[in-house]
């Protein structure tokens, strides 16, 4: 005996939307957070159009940054040339006052006779 039993309720599944939401919550969480950031991106920052501009300025801060590490090569040059100036100067200073002889240098000293000092004083 073969005993079939015939249903013929159909069962339907009843949601409401809490129950929905009780289910599904973490989905649409994120679904939430994901739409927000899109709109926030696109509408409210304006993303396509503001990632050019701000190329723009970035390509504009370079080339002033480059200008202005040839113009610090240069005042670098300036100060050094001076500071070689200075040097010189105090270099002559002491030479003429201390005597002073650098590292290679062989020093010599020119000394006037008495004759030729009578010479030129008698004339």
């Amino acid at each position: 005996m073969n005993i079939r039993k015939k249903t013929s309720k159909k069962r339907f599944i009843k949601f409401s939307f809490i129950e929905l939401f009780n289910r599904y919550w973490f989905t649409i969480v994120l679904f939430i957070l994901v739409v927000t950031l899109i709109r926030q991106s696109v509408f409210i920052n304006g993303f396509p159009k503001s990632l050019e501009s701000k190329r723009i300025a970035v390509n504009e801060i370079i080339a002033s940054n480059e200008s202005l590490k040839l113009k610090n090569k240069s005042l670098l040059v300036e100060l050094n040339t001076e500071e070689d100036a200075k040097l010189e100067v105090l270099e002559s200073q002491a030479r003429f006052r201390l005597g002073f002889v650098k590292d290679g240098e062989t020093y010599y000293q020119i000394r006037k006779s008495k004759k030729s000092t009578e010479n030129n004083t008698k004339e």
